[in-house]
């Protein structure tokens, strides 16, 4: 009966150890997406080609010098871009799946309400006032060339060529990334520990298991951070493939998970200690 107690306890752990790192990629996934290939994608078709304005050639050498400065990264890097990026992230992976979602798209709307929303932080990072006549001269640049008919195009033709598979994978995503995924996650992990704790009979022995559990799945994170990196950037043209996000994110329960660990050997030493003065009255 103990041999039978302790392998469903370390199956209930290894599950622990599986669920953690399941809310974590939950987390983290799309940010990788978008640091780790949107913005090298941005940066690779900036550089990809030498520009010819009015006779003056742009080499590439020197738009790897613009795409490189520090302020184009801050800008790239800021939370205003990230939500713009993680909206168009949403909306083309909406429209792949469901042609109809693009209806509510209107791109250089969007484009000049960040403009206009963000003419400090631009000037803050970038060093030059965005003013209303500068807006309003994107603004004229921008018609007639209807980049909202050719964004909504492409992802129409991109979604009539795709798969079932591949929108099953895309629907997947979506499920992984949403509230209900996250919660349902955090219920198993909870059902989980009270299993645990059932098993052992115990108000806190669990803390230690979950602990392991942390402090496991914390460094497989972190490996799986690193390899999947490097796997990406062998099989690919991507030069930087930042899953820095899950590597932190992996750190952060391993560090919370040393810590539990700690908490819980204290009071383990706590318990004993006050046993033992009672037995030694008694």
């Amino acid at each position: 009966m103990k041999v039978v107690k302790k392998i469903l306890i370390g199956l209930l752990i290894f599950i622990l150890i599986d669920l953690i790192a399941a809310l974590a990629i939950s987390f983290n996934i799309k940010s990788i997406i978008i640091d780790g290939v949107i913005k090298e994608t941005i940066k690779q078709q900036v550089t990809a080609n030498e520009y010819n304005e009015n006779s003056y050639t742009i080499s590439e050498e020197q738009i790897k010098e613009i795409t490189d400065d520090e302020r184009i990264q801050e800008i790239l890097n800021s939370q205003e871009v990230q939500d713009l990026l993680e909206k168009y992230l949403d909306t083309t992976i909406n429209g792949l799946i469901d042609e109809s979602t693009l209806d509510e798209v209107e791109l250089e709307k969007d484009m000049l309400e960040f403009l206009k929303e963000n003419k400090q932080v631009l000037k803050d990072k970038v060093g030059v006032e965005i003013t209303d006549e500068m807006i309003d001269q994107v603004a004229e640049q921008s018609e007639g060339k209807d980049l909202t008919r050719a964004y909504k195009d492409s992802i129409r033709n991109s979604s009539r060529t795709m798969t079932t598979t591949e929108k099953t994978v895309l629907k997947g995503y979506n499920y992984i990334i949403s509230n209900s995924f996250r919660i349902l996650i955090i219920v198993l992990m909870i059902i989980d520990l009270l299993l645990i704790a059932i098993l052992q009979k115990s108000f806190y022995k669990w803390i230690k298991s979950m602990s392991h559990s942390m402090i496991i799945s914390g460094i497989g994170i972190i490996i799986m951070s690193v390899i999947s990196s490097t796997i990406v950037k062998n099989m690919t043209s991507v030069d930087t493939f930042n899953t820095s996000s899950l590597t932190y994110t992996g750190i952060g329960i391993t560090i919370v998970g040393i810590i539990i660990l700690i908490i819980y050997t204290i009071i383990i030493k706590i318990i004993e200690k006050k046993k033992a003065n009672s037995n030694e009255i008694s």
